[in-house]
């Protein structure tokens, strides 16, 4: 029931596993050899989520076969039984435009569900929505188009999509620098902030957003005056620092030579005595 994509284990599991030993490959080959050898399940129950072997009638929600009609390795009760190799997991467009893929012009959708769709002009959610949703052989990776003129490449909403790195518009860099469109607007530079993902708050979708995009020839310039800004920036909470400090110091001493003035006008002292 915890399955996860093969992809993500692997990418976690790099920094720890070193290169494979001939004994490691001797023992990967003998556990193969015995998952080939082993007998079909005899019930159906067995062949829920096992890692062989698949039913069709076990398919989840966003769940397929490909090819539609794959090689049968069995049947029971009358039921095909499928390698677990033929089962993907299929996305809508814009699940697969945020891994950094599209679906090829004029695809039908491979299987089309019911979910949950976000309505931006009412800010609500409706329910029972159709929903196509596609495989990863409908999708090509994402080509992202080109600056030019020192112009950033962006979205109707005056952003940069980037919810992958392989979005980034080609001939541009992506700063992660917090203020640096303020930089780049007295630089007189193109700048687009960098959409990296949305987020749900209130009931309803957010965008997120992380540093800017700015075109190759003018990064190095952009981020000089941005450091150069940054150190203005700290000389300026320095002296605001100071002043205040100086200023709490001045009051200090203003009020105990008032308080002495006070004390030696009116004899506080032998009062309190």
């Amino acid at each position: 029931m915890l399955r996860v994509e093969q992809a993500w284990l692997e990418k976690v599991l790099r920094p720890f596993v070193g290169e494979k030993s001939e004994m490691d490959r001797l023992e990967e080959k003998e556990l193969n050899k015995l998952d080939a050898d082993k007998p079909l399940p005899k019930t159906i129950s067995e062949l829920k989520n096992h890692p062989l072997y698949a039913l069709r009638r076990h398919l989840l929600k966003f769940e397929a076969l490909y090819p539609a009609e794959p090689p049968t390795l069995g049947f029971i009760r009358g039921e095909a039984i499928y390698p677990r190799e033929c089962v993907y997991t299929l996305q809508t467009r814009e699940k697969w435009y945020k891994q950094g893929r599209v679906v090829r012009p004029f695809e039908t959708a491979y299987k089309v569900v019911k979910c949950w769709k976000y309505d931006r002009p009412n800010n609500n959610w409706l329910k029972d929505q159709p929903c196509d949703i596609f495989g990863l052989w409908q999708t090509d990776e994402f080509d992202p188009p080109t600056a030019e003129n020192g112009v950033v490449p962006r979205n109707e909403y005056g952003n940069v999509e980037l919810f992958t790195e392989k979005m980034l518009p080609k001939g541009t860099v992506h700063l992660k620098l917090p203020g640096l469109n303020k930089v780049c607007k007295r630089l007189q530079i193109d700048c687009a902030p960098a959409l990296t993902g949305f987020e749900m708050a209130k009931m309803r979708m957010v965008p997120v957003y992380d540093g800017f995009v700015v075109c190759k020839e003018f990064a190095e310039q952009a981020v000089e005056e941005w450091y150069k800004e940054m150190e203005k920036e700290d000389q300026r909470e320095q002296e605001k620092l100071e002043k205040r400090v100086y200023g709490n110091w001045k009051r200090l001493i203003k009020g105990l030579l008032v308080r002495r003035k006070l004390q030696n006008k009116y004899n506080f002292d032998n009062l309190a005595q």
